[in-house]
């Protein structure tokens, strides 16, 4: 389940981001720091995941 979830607000950071890059001209500094929070909590939770048990 923590697969799951690691995957599912990876994708919604992801989806935060596309406006951001062009798409649309609304984008502000709060916007980015969602954004790039949600990605940063995603990403994370990937790797720890993800990487070989000790």
């Amino acid at each position: 389940m923590a697969k799951l979830t690691a995957w599912l607000v990876t994708i919604i950071g992801i989806l935060l981001l596309l406006p951001l890059i062009g798409v649309s001209q609304l984008a502000t500094y709060n916007d980015w720091l969602i954004a790039i929070g949600v990605l940063v909590i995603g990403v994370t939770k990937i790797i720890r995941n993800y990487s070989k048990k000790r």
